[in-house]
C-alpha cells in the first residue's frame, strides 16, 4: 500500500504547498497552513489510451505492403520480410557473443 502524502493547505486561499512554511505561497498570509493529507488518485495513467480504440479480431485486420530498404544482409532481410520499414523499430536480442553489435555496424 502506498504511504499517505501529506501537504499544507492554506485556510485563507485554498492553495496547498507540499512542505511546511511559515508563510503561504499563494497569499503571502502568514500562519495559515493547515497539515492535511493528499487526496489519493483514483485515475489510472493509462485510462485515456486504453478507452481511444476498439478491439479487432486478428481476421480483421488486412495486412499492408510497405516499402522496404534492404539492408545488404539477405538472411537478415529474409527474416524482416524483405527489409528495415522506414519508421518501424526492430529489437535484437540474444545470447552475448554472438554478433549483435557486429550485426548492427
Amino acid at each position: 500500500m502506498a504511504k499517505q502524502k501529506t501537504v499544507y493547505t492554506c485556510t485563507e486561499c485554498g492553495g496547498s504547498s507540499p512542505k511546511w512554511q511559515g508563510q503561504c505561497p499563494h497569499c503571502t498570509a502568514w500562519n495559515t497552513l493547515v497539515e492535511t493529507l493528499a487526496e489519493a488518485a483514483v485515475t489510472n495513467r493509462f485510462a485515456v489510451i486504453a478507452g481511444s480504440g476498439r478491439l479487432l479480431r486478428l481476421a480483421e485486420i488486412s495486412p499492408r505492403d510497405e516499402d522496404r530498404v534492404a539492408t545488404g544482409i539477405d538472411e537478415f532481410d529474409r527474416v524482416l520480410g524483405g527489409g528495415l520499414v522506414t519508421g518501424g523499430v526492430v529489437l535484437i536480442g540474444g545470447d552475448p557473443g554472438i554478433g549483435k553489435s557486429t550485426l548492427l555496424l
